[in-house]
């Protein structure tokens, strides 16, 4: 039986950076030498600033974690360690039009385990956060894909601003959702 949640607990949460390690490391081979995510190589774990005001989402079947995704509103954001400028330019909010940072998420560290794909689980994950994000008034969420997500990110609602160059990794596809935009969402469902 699959369960979506947020995570409860600090031993819930460790548990999510263990299997982003395990992805984005040991199956990956990804973020070996990035400085701002420096995994964790002796507790294998990998967790960043962001976590620390993050909603945490599990995907749990039968109380095994098999995958996560994280969202960070903009207006929790830690801004004594994070700059909120940073992530407004990062993700040229500006080119949506009208964005509030009251009403604004960052999604990102979205996974399943390899075993576990395939079978609607990334689905179930996304359907839990976009509930989440309404009853939270968020209005308009953004998050950065892989090339090879783009489809499934669309067939959800979201549309592509532009790209995003890292150092760490190939460039991503940096995409947006209206939560609020019903006419778009009908055409996409």
């Amino acid at each position: 039986m699959l369960e979506i949640r947020l995570a409860r607990t600090p031993e819930e949460r460790e548990e999510i950076f263990k299997l982003r390690y395990q992805i984005y490391v040991e199956e990956l081979g990804w973020l070996e030498n990035c400085p701002n995510y420096e995994p964790n190589h002796e507790q294998k774990k990998l967790e960043d600033p962001l976590d620390l005001s993050a909603n945490l989402f599990m995907a749990l079947d039968r109380h095994q974690l098999v995958g996560t995704i994280r969202c960070n509103y903009t207006k929790d954001l830690d801004l004594e360690n994070l700059d909120l400028d940073y992530y407004i330019k990062l993700y040229q909010m500006e080119k949506v039009g009208d964005i509030n940072t009251l009403y604004t998420s960052i999604t990102g560290r979205f996974m399943v385990q390899s075993n576990f794909r395939g079978k609607g689980i990334g689905l179930k994950i996304m359907e839990a956060l976009y509930k989440q994000q309404l009853l939270d008034g968020i209005k308009f969420d953004f998050v950065d894909a892989e090339a090879y997500l783009v489809p499934f990110f669309e067939k959800l609602g979201y549309q592509t601003i532009s790209k995003i160059d890292y150092q760490m990794y190939e460039s991503s596809v940096l995409m947006v959702l209206n939560l609020l935009n019903l006419k778009h969402l009908e055409k996409v469902k």
